[in-house]
């Protein structure tokens, strides 16, 4: 009987010693470190001072900084398109009839029309031939070569094969003459008269002056980042 008793009470010490290390055991497991910074934002284990600067927009050469975009204008030579009236082509550059006709004799002035006076001196006066009309040839008649004191008289013109006025020839005949149309267009860019102006726009570049500060996407300013060893509480 005391054999019996002498187990069950070495069974109750075991029992009693096993719990009593449990709880010790759950005493001594560590507790989390909790941490904090005077100064900044606790980030884990770290303070993190934030500095702050605005941002300085750039742009790339030839470009200029206009309403927060960097922009370059450039011009180029518009696109020129040539037409003609109905009842006209387009021939080496003019407005032609369509149809031409034969040439036919035409007053021409002799030595043809002249820019400079010539010096006639047994009359002692300049003279010029300026135009042939009515199948006579106009010449102005002056006491002096500058153009002035003049008045104008007519000689017998000579015939000629040629075309009459308002008519150019072209191979042999006389075609009737209009007015060139010409439009202008633009493949890139706005027309400005006869050049287009073409703009180019990019975003801008933020940039940050100080040494160490870099560009936030999400804040949209220069941030410079300090880090600390945060203190344990």
């Amino acid at each position: 009987m005391k054999k019996v008793l002498s187990i069950l009470l070495s069974c109750m010490l075991v029992l009693s010693v096993t719990g009593c290390g449990n709880e010790v055991a759950k005493e001594n497991e560590e507790k989390p470190k909790e941490y904090y910074c005077e100064t900044g934002t606790l980030n884990g284990e770290n303070c993190e001072v934030v500095e702050a600067e605005e941002v300085t927009p750039t742009c790339d050469k030839d470009y200029k900084l206009t309403d927060g975009k960097c922009v370059k204008t450039t011009t180029a030579k518009a696109k020129a398109t040539k037409t003609c009236s109905d009842g006209y082509e387009l021939k080496n550059g003019s407005c032609l009839s369509k149809t031409g006709t034969d040439r036919d004799l035409i007053p021409a002035c002799r030595g043809g029309i002249n820019k400079e006076f010539s010096y006639d001196a047994e009359r002692n006066y300049y003279y010029r031939s300026v135009r042939a009309e009515d199948h006579k040839c106009i010449v102005q008649i002056c006491k002096t070569a500058d153009g002035k004191d003049c008045y104008e008289d007519y000689v017998e013109p000579i015939y000629e094969l040629g075309c009459p006025s308002g008519t150019k020839e072209v191979d042999g005949k006389c075609y009737k003459t209009s007015k060139v149309k010409t439009t202008y267009s633009c493949e890139k860019g706005k027309l400005n008269g006869s050049k287009c102006t073409i703009t180019d726009t990019k975003e801008v570049t933020n940039t940050c002056q100080t040494e160490g500060f870099t560009y936030n996407n999400e804040s949209k300013q220069c941030e410079k980042i300090t880090t600390t060893k945060a203190l344990e509480k």
